[in-house]
């Protein structure tokens, strides 16, 4: 990926979990959710539910608000881009959707409503291929009307092979799209966006697909304006001063590496039920550092590291999300080029020991690439249909023979030896809790292979650079779908796709994907998809470590937080400070 995906290259605190991470899809099986999570029905029928909500616009009853609606926050790491079209990561992306306004927003219900967005109404034909958007009267931060024709261009910009925007794919939906984006037709306009004055959008899709308005929450369908990407080129979203806002909130300072601010943005259209004046976002990634702050009063919640969870033991809530974090082996290196020697590494370790151990059971191991939750056919979610698709060294003392009997033949089959994995280096995130954790994959390395591995820790930006220009040998990286359906995690290891980092090619698992995004059977997509999970856990180009769920402390007086186990933290909008 990395292009990244939203996600998913969520931005990870390992065994912490991100703060990038919220959406559509099911619990983890948790024992304690918390209050203002919600379950959004991203695979619902959208036109058919409650239109509109005030329950944002209504005063907290029975709480008095504090003078200063100030929320102060972590986001981790530096947002690599806040262009919508270019942007791939889970921190761009959560800034990126306070400051802009796509055509739906998730209320305050967590739920997809007409109305809760920049598109007051929408129609349906019959036969689900034509959407009519109707847009409200509404403006950015400027004065400037938000149009249709924002939309129009920055869709379509997503879908120009100039852009060379990562997530182009996700429109392909779009009659034309794929097309346009490819280079087969040259003509925009063919494309099924447009404009048809400036307050009504047409989209015209290739085939009906249910979980279209859904989709329209990723941030590469988040307007820009023709006029600014003109004027600015490729400034466009690399500072404050080169970017305006039309959601609930303005970037008005950006000191990088350091601290991003955002204020209420008065000209926002629904700036009514926005309290919050003002959001202090910190890019810390040390996890003694996150701590101290929150202690201090110099954040108002936080991840919980591994480290301090007996210390808020009592204070935890716990948000399932549906992301799963996983082992990236590069399928074009000499030595991870063989399925065994990938198999070897990622069997060697003991997940559940390690996650329980370091999470004190509030984290589960994953043997399947798809987290729970995410829906299957007849009542069942796809992670029940495909079970566990393998076994590590918590299986049985039997695995350490098993392991290392694939690292001689693997390694046997490219022609190297055991003294060609001497400099074995494994890429991973900044800060000391990602650190902490790699060391004990690191000594389970050494122990049950006797391989000596070398740990690179990189920068967010940088890393996913390396690894989406292949220089790397195996990393770990997370992923969090963009949709509530299991395609947007198994479309990713497509040969040649935009976040198919290891580089790894199946004939077979390619003719699955095309057939489970081309049937109009449910039971005949949804199979091919199990099995197609089922080659991708055999061969092991990637190996799933953990599914996400955060630990998050937060302090009694900041209400109104949205969190969702699919899409990037967008609940700001709703929250507000009580008086302490």
């Amino acid at each position: 990926m990395r292009k990244g995906k939203w996600l998913v290259l969520l931005l990870v605190f390992v065994m912490v979990a991100s703060l990038a991470l919220t959406g559509c899809g099911g619990g983890q099986g948790e024992d304690t959710q918390p209050q203002d999570q919600q379950e959004q029905g991203a695979g619902e029928d959208t036109d058919k539910q409650e239109q509109g909500t005030d329950e944002a616009k209504e005063e907290p009853k029975g709480e008095k608000l504090a003078e200063e609606q100030v929320l102060r926050v972590n986001l981790g790491e530096e947002p690599p881009c806040l262009d919508p079209q270019i942007s791939t990561d889970a921190v761009s992306s959560e800034v990126l959707l306070d400051t802009l306004e796509g055509i739906i927003r998730m209320d305050n219900s967590g739920q997809i409503k007409k109305g809760s967005g920049m598109a007051e109404d929408w129609e349906i034909n019959e036969e689900g291929t034509v959407y009519t958007f109707h847009l409200r009267d509404a403006e950015w931060e400027d004065g400037q009307p938000v149009t249709a024709h924002d939309f129009e261009f920055a869709w379509k910009r997503a879908l120009a092979p100039e852009t060379a925007s990562s997530y182009a794919f996700i429109a392909y939906d779009i009659k034309n799209a794929e097309e346009y984006n490819t280079g087969k037709i040259k003509d925009p306009d063919k494309v099924g966006v447009k404009a048809l004055d400036d307050k009504t959008l047409q989209v015209t899709l290739k085939a009906p697909n249910p979980a279209f308005i859904s989709k329209l929450q990723h941030s590469t369908f988040l307007p820009v304006r023709e006029d600014l990407i003109e004027k600015w080129g490729d400034k466009y979203g690399s500072e404050a001063e080169y970017f305006v806002a039309c959601g609930p909130f303005k970037i008005t300072e950006w000191i990088h590496e350091q601290k991003l601010v955002m204020e209420k943005n008065e000209n926002y259209w629904d700036a009514d039920a926005v309290k919050l004046e003002r959001i202090e976002a910190l890019m810390i990634d040390d996890s003694n550092t996150m701590i101290n702050l929150y202690e201090t009063g110099q954040l108002d919640y936080t991840v919980v590291p591994s480290q301090f969870i007996d210390k808020y033991k009592d204070e935890i809530m716990q948000v399932p999300r549906a992301a799963v974090y996983y082992f990236n082996f590069n399928a074009q290196n000499d030595i991870f080029k063989s399925a065994k020697v990938r198999k070897a590494f990622a069997l060697a370790i003991d997940r559940a020991k390690i996650l329980e151990l370091r999470t004190k059971g509030m984290t589960p191991p994953a043997f399947g690439f798809v987290p729970p939750g995410i829906p299957g056919v007849d009542g069942k979610t796809f992670r029940e249909m495909n079970g566990d698709l393998f076994q590590d060294l918590g299986a049985g003392e039997d695995m350490k023979e098993k392991v290392n009997q694939l690292l001689d033949e693997g390694l046997a089959e490219v022609g190297k030896t055991r003294e060609d994995l001497k400099g074995l280096k494994f890429l991973t995130y900044n800060g000391d809790n990602n650190l902490q954790v790699a060391q004990i994959w690191q000594q389970y390395w050494r122990e049950n292979l006797g391989v000596n591995v070398e740990i690179e820790q990189s920068t967010f930006k940088i890393k996913l650079d390396k690894e989406d220009k292949g220089n790397y040998q195996f990393s770990f990286s997370g992923w969090i779908g963009d949709y509530n359906d299991p395609m947007t995690y198994m479309d990713m290891w497509i040969t040649n796709g935009e976040f198919n980092d290891p580089g790894w090619s199946n004939e077979e698992y390619d003719k699955l994907i095309e057939k489970a995004q081309t049937t109009m059977d449910p039971k005949e997509r949804m199979q091919a998809m199990l099995d197609a999970e089922k080659i991708l856990m055999e061969e092991m180009p990637i190996s799933p470590y953990m599914f996400a769920v955060d630990r998050i402390v937060q302090r009694p007086y900041v209400k109104g937080m949205i969190r969702l186990p699919l899409q990037v933290e967008n609940g700001k909008k709703y929250a507000y400070i009580l008086e302490h």
